[in-house]
């Protein structure tokens, strides 16, 4: 059964894009697959050793305003290794005058919101931004972001779980292939900070983006520089 969901989004994440005539900004809005509606993103989950931890699918289920003025409302769901649903929410992506924006909950780790995937708990959201500029390049450094999720039953809350990213950074452009095709990305790293009521994970991170906006493969490493995990899109419809 999906959890109920109590989402309290304080600010999405801003994808800034550099200055460009009226024109292209809508073409922007228009040439990102996720801004259309019945598109399919579909992505894998895999362990540090390449095996398949488990799945999500994002489905764009509307789209609404005009020209270069767009919203999205996007349904994630997520899988487990047997293919079993354990998970379902929705997010919203915006693109204002070629400004891309995505709520922070679409880069948490739904794998820990599933595990609460239970009748009488709700999530409360607390989202803080990110920028992702479009036509961004090499060297431009980006803002932090921060995530809070309580899981509450009735009024009471039974864990936070938070999520921070800092120091992040716009390191090159490389050409990534998986099996949805080959894109050439914008290559971005960064440190993170996790929290699951006692548990405090930090580390690093990697992150490649097509057309500066779609994540086409994220790298997780413990602060030792060793890779924890990885997941990576597979699908485009």
């Amino acid at each position: 059964m999906i959890m109920r969901i109590k989402v309290f989004i304080s600010a999405f994440f801003v994808l800034i894009c550099f200055i460009l005539p009226q024109a292209s900004y809508t073409q922007e809005c228009n040439a990102v697959p996720f801004m259309k509606e019945g598109a399919i993103l579909e992505y894998t989950d895999y362990n540090r050793k390449g095996k398949k931890e488990g799945a999500s699918t994002h489905e764009t289920i509307s789209i609404s305003g005009e020209n270069n003025n767009l919203s999205a409302i996007i349904k994630a769901t997520v899988t487990d290794k047997k293919d079993e649903e354990t998970f379902s929410t929705e997010y919203k992506a915006n693109c204002n005058n070629g400004l891309f924006s995505l709520d922070m909950l679409r880069f948490f780790n739904f794998d820990k919101l599933s595990e609460h995937n239970k009748n009488n708990l709700s999530l409360e959201i607390d989202g803080d931004v990110l920028e992702f500029p479009v036509g961004m390049k090499p060297g431009d450094h980006l803002d932090d972001g921060n995530i809070s999720i309580k899981v509450n039953s009735d009024s009471f809350t039974l864990v936070t779980m938070t999520f921070k990213v800092f120091n992040r950074e716009i390191v090159g452009e490389e050409q990534i292939s998986t099996s949805a095709g080959t894109f050439m990305c914008q290559k971005v790293k960064f440190d993170f900070e996790s929290k699951f009521g006692i548990i405090n994970i930090k580390g690093t991170g990697v992150e490649w983006y097509y057309k500066d906006v779609v994540v086409v493969r994220s790298e997780s490493y413990n602060k030792k520089g060793k890779l924890l995990e990885y997941h990576e899109l597979t699908g485009i419809q």
